[in-house]
């Protein structure tokens, strides 16, 4: 009789003793470390076809003395499903702060440990038995046949764990001819699982698992192995240049474990029918039974595997395909490994998959990475609103977010909205993953300045033809920021008809400059009018307005004259001028109000104003007024030569 081993129900058993890896996670606080853990089933599942026959189309000899007296055979056809997990908590810890300093070591730290009653092995065989024997009137027979593991939960083995056995079980089958039981049929299986011990290089014992790393640098060039349940694993990796989230591969990520036992369906012949059997031998050999052992001998058994899965890792080629993932110089060894009785139960992708083919799965940790978007071009002028938005990548989603405002908190959602203070304000943020793995920290510095204009005088007089000037002022508000100030430009709104402005300069940095607004008009409507002086910042969304109220009143001549008559007053209390002087020249003055308002198209009042002109020159010849006393009347944007261009003469 054949012996058939089975090599996917031999790989299935190792997975199943290896179990699947797990990842742990925790959560940050501050600059605390960070635990991210993840749970893993390590392990696969698979349909192994079973097909043995000893010759049941034409049975050979059993039993023979001298002539043959008893033809037999047996032959099974059926499935056999095997599946295994093992449960396995990984757990990758770093400290969060570490993320925020670009080119720099990040340390990390990984722990292995086997979940507690978090792994399972179950078989099921299933098929028909056949049975052709001499004296059989029915034969060829076919009898169905079902036979399963014992359900059992255990702790993946590793270190000085004790060895898990999962033992098999089956109802049995027996068969009866002629209400004669002829034959059972049972299955017999033990699989020992226990912990594989260190690697002669790391990779080849405990658990283990290569790194590999994308959006850092630094990964380990060896295999990590973890030899004891919760046992940790230190490497440094070295950050990236700017903020990038971080994925840590382990693939493969395998289990080792030394495995025995074996399974396999037993044949007996009855007691009855072995009686039967030697009855008629006797009769037909003339009592030879009676001095020879006429018994038949139990058919060899239907071996499903035996003495461990090590040769059947190697008839499935999974020696070499777990070899090439682990690659290095640990590669080449794992066949080796597993002929000494060791096998790797490795990750599949997707986890517990049917087999074969071999597809390693990658059990990765993310680290998130977080960045600002929306932060202002420049410096923000007071009463702007801002909105900046954090923009998470890596990790696991949803996301949660930490905003602090000049380190205190402030807003937990992705996008805020504030109106910040003068000077420099630091928002901060910090994003959480749904595994708990917190992220680097993004800032973003806001500054921000204020501005005011303002004009002298406030109130100014111009005649309805002519011109006067404002002395404007730009001023930085004390508190705000001082850098990468923009220009303000000026303007300035509510002229009369007829009036025109210019500043000169026209614009400046905001750190301050004065400049001069000239009003000029040609014919303009006398009267009161409000400017509005205004300073702009024109950058979009971060600039705006700061505004100045100005009065600009617009004479007649003959309302801008009772002025120079002000001023003669003047002189005359001051005792420059003698009451007949003052009065000669205030009376010229009135008599040339008095034209402008009677006969404004005749040239009266030209000739009274040349009149007073003359004798002011007069009193600057005389020494009676000084160049400068004399300006004082006829000179100035509503001196007497500026009120007679405006008339005009």
């Amino acid at each position: 009789m054949k012996t058939r081993v089975l090599s996917i129900f031999g790989v299935i058993c190792l997975q199943l003793t290896l179990g699947v890896a797990s990842m742990p996670v925790a959560h940050a606080s501050g600059p605390d470390p960070v635990t991210i853990t993840k749970h893993t089933d390590v392990g696969f599942t698979t349909s192994v076809p079973v097909n043995v026959d000893t010759g049941v189309g034409s049975p050979p000899c059993l039993l023979e003395v001298a002539v043959c007296l008893f033809h037999g055979a047996i032959a099974f056809h059926g499935t056999m499903k095997v599946g295994v997990k093992l449960g396995t908590d990984v757990a990758l810890t770093y400290d969060p702060s570490d993320l925020n300093t670009p080119n720099s070591p990040l340390p990390v730290s990984v722990k292995y440990t086997p979940t507690p009653g978090g792994s399972t092995a179950t078989y099921t065989l299933d098929g028909n038995m056949t049975f052709n024997f001499d004296g059989c009137i029915n034969c060829p027979d076919v009898e169905p046949f079902h036979a399963l593991s014992a359900p059992i939960s255990f702790t993946a083995p590793m270190d000085g764990d004790a060895p898990i056995t999962i033992p098999g079980s089956s109802t049995g089958i027996t068969l009866n001819v002629a209400g004669l039981d002829v034959i059972t049929a049972t299955l017999g299986s033990s699989l020992t699982l226990a912990p594989a011990p260190p690697g002669v290089l790391p990779g080849l014992g405990g658990a283990a698992a290569v790194v590999k790393v994308t959006g850092a640098s630094g990964a380990p060039v060896l295999p990590l192995e973890w030899d004891s349940a919760g046992a940790a694993q230190n490497f440094t990796l070295m950050t990236p240049a700017t903020p990038t989230a971080i994925d840590i591969k382990l693939m493969p990520l395998l289990h080792w474990v030394g495995t025995s036992g074996n399974a396999q369906i037993n044949l007996h012949w009855t007691s009855d029918f072995q009686d039967a059997v030697a009855v008629i031998a006797d009769i037909v050999t003339a009592g030879v039974c009676l001095i020879a052992d006429c018994s038949i001998d139990d058919p060899s058994p239907i071996v499903l595997f035996s003495g461990g899965l090590g040769p059947v890792y190697t008839a499935a080629g999974l020696d070499t395909a777990i070899g090439t993932a682990v690659g290095g110089v640990a590669g080449p060894l794992v066949a080796s490994r597993i002929a000494a009785g060791f096998v790797p139960i490795p990750l599949t992708s997707p986890p517990l998959t049917s087999i074969p083919p071999l597809t390693v799965g990658t059990l990765t940790f993310g680290i998130a990475a977080v960045s600002i978007s929306g932060a202002p071009a420049g410096v923000v002028l007071k009463g702007g609103s801002i909105s900046l938005t954090a923009v998470a990548s890596g990790g696991v989603a949803p996301y949660t977010y930490a905003w602090t405002k000049n380190a205190a908190p402030f807003a937990t959602t992705a996008t805020i909205t504030d109106t910040p203070a003068l000077g420099s304000t630091t928002y901060a943020v910090t994003v959480t993953d749904s595994l708990g793995g917190v992220s680097n920290t993004a800032s973003s510095v806001v500054s921000v300045y204020d501005f005011t204009v303002a004009g002298s005088p406030t109130s100014l007089q111009i005649l309805t033809t002519g011109f006067n000037t404002y002395a404007i002022t730009e001023s930085l508000v004390v508190g705000s920021s001082t850098s990468g100030l923009p220009t303000i430009g000026l303007s300035v709104s509510g002229l009369p008809s007829g009036a025109t402005a210019a500043f000169s300069p026209a614009s400046g940095n905001a750190i301050g400059f004065t400049s001069t607004l000239t009003i000029t008009t040609a014919n303009a409507p006398a009267g009161t009018y409000v400017l509005t002086l205004i300073g702009t910042d024109s950058r979009p969304a971060i600039g705006g307005t700061r505004t100045f109220t100005l009065t600009l009143q617009v004479l007649t001549p003959a309302q801008a004259i009772p002025n120079v008559i002000a001023s003669i007053n003047g002189l005359k209390a001051a005792g420059v001028l003698n009451r007949g002087q003052a009065n000669s020249l205030i009376v010229k003055l009135n008599h040339a109000i008095t034209s402008l308002n009677s006969k404004p198209d005749q040239p009266t009042a030209c000739n009274q104003l040349q009149a007073f002109v003359n004798e002011v020159n007069a009193y600057v010849n005389g020494g009676k007024l000084t160049p400068a006393q004399a300006d004082l009347l006829l000179g100035g944007p509503l001196g007497i030569l500026a009120i007679m261009a405006a008339i005009p003469c």
